[in-house]
């Protein structure tokens, strides 16, 4: 007895002490040991880890922003197939929902027959393991592009502000039936055309942190679609929707998730110029299986175009790949990047009956997250504001 306490009160002790965050998690995926480092890192209570299910506390996602909880749980060759160890490089999300980027490395228990009873997560900030991974490095591609791109942006503008200033110039002294005059104005929006792929070009460069509020994300959705209504209707493209009502305020930067809906209504738009076609949008609770204990919101857009060529999903994403005439390529990129910066994911596949969708998964906040700024008093969803709570979309 007192040898079986004596090895529990070290096992506890090395728990506790150990700088890496380490969980217990048993074949019902429900936590049932979580270390004071893991309270520290992931930002849970012990008391409010235990009992809980992996999927709601860690919502594990691969490095592409896949979410694993759905495919690929690195703990399933543990319990179910026989496998001993797993490691991999995993994002994961606190209680804030805030990203970590986490070397993850599980190994198995097992009982007299063999089968997997519990694994033992041992997870360790990648900036301070072995792991540096494509993660610092695009940080330090980003923050050299960043540097260049900016004193490029800046000996562009200039002498285009120049040119701006002597064209308006010219049009204001010419009278209103000279020829010249419709010629110049076209170069005013060219002039324009090229501000917005330098300010795009910027923002990928060097994306602006998330300025998050607690917003009704089926508002700001539904604004993005009034925003692109009347360019879509000149196109012949029908726009449906089915917003699940009563959805909990998201900690987001309603701003940045607009421009994430208008990046991909305008990509829905393009693959369906030609022939016109329908746009659905969805909202919902995720996981629909768990209505109880949902850890995201989940929104559908499915176009009933040419659908993604084969082998492109995994290129749709990467910066300068476009399938437009127009633009640099960079709307899903930046749409990415906004996305992973909430804690959450974009994907792109194909529709069974043919199109392409594109699912945005955005993370409920949890009540042990810091308080966040609220505007109860707003409603209108201008760039940077919260949305009153409660109203629906």
């Amino acid at each position: 007895m007192l040898q079986r306490d004596l090895h529990t009160g070290v096992l506890d002790a090395l728990l506790q002490a150990n700088r890496d965050a380490i969980i217990v998690i048993d074949s019902d995926r429900k936590i049932v040991e979580f270390s004071a480092s893991a309270e520290s890192t992931l930002e849970w209570k012990r008391t409010e880890a235990i009992g809980k299910p992996c999927t709601e506390i860690l919502r594990c996602q691969d490095t592409d922003g896949t979410l694993l909880c759905d495919a690929g749980c690195p703990l399933e060759p543990l319990l179910t197939q026989g496998k001993n160890r797993s490691t991999a490089p995993t994002l994961i999300s606190s209680a804030g929902g805030d990203v970590r980027f986490l070397e993850s490395d599980y190994t198995s228990t097992r009982n007299p027959d063999g089968k997997g009873t519990h694994c033992v997560g041992v997870l360790r900030n990648a900036a301070e393991g072995e792991w540096i991974g494509s993660f610092g490095a695009e940080a330090r591609r980003l923050l050299s592009l960043g540097t260049i791109s900016a004193g490029i942006a800046h000996e562009i503008r200039n002498p285009l502000t120049g040119i701006r200033t002597t064209i308006q110039y010219v049009l204001k002294h010419l009278e209103r039936d000279d020829r010249n005059r419709e010629s110049l104005s076209a170069s005013i929006k060219e002039l324009d055309r090229i501000e917005h792929v330098i300010s795009d070009f910027l923002a990928y460069s060097r994306p602006p942190a998330p300025r998050r509020r607690l917003t009704n994300v089926n508002r700001v959705l539904s604004d993005s679609i009034a925003l692109a209504r009347d360019s879509m209707v000149a196109a012949r493209i029908e726009m449906e929707t089915d917003l699940e009502e009563g959805l909990p305020l998201l900690n987001v930067d309603g701003s940045m998730m607009r421009e994430v809906f208008l990046n991909i209504i305008v990509n829905a738009r393009n693959a369906m110029r030609k022939k016109g076609g329908t746009l659905r949008v969805a909202s919902w609770l995720s996981p629909r299986s768990n209505r109880d204990s949902p850890t995201g919101v989940r929104i559908a857009f499915s176009d009933t175009g040419p659908g993604i060529p084969e082998g492109g999903s995994s290129e749709i994403f990467e910066p300068f790949i476009s399938s437009g005439a127009k633009g640099m390529g960079l709307g899903l990129s930046i749409s990415q990047r906004i996305c992973k910066a909430h804690g959450g994911l974009i994907s792109a596949t194909n529709n069974a009956d043919g199109g392409a969708r594109f699912t945005v998964i955005l993370p409920i906040p949890r009540p042990k997250a810091d308080p966040v700024k609220t505007d109860a008093a707003t409603t209108k969803t201008e760039p940077g504001e919260a949305v009153k709570e409660g109203s629906a979309a």
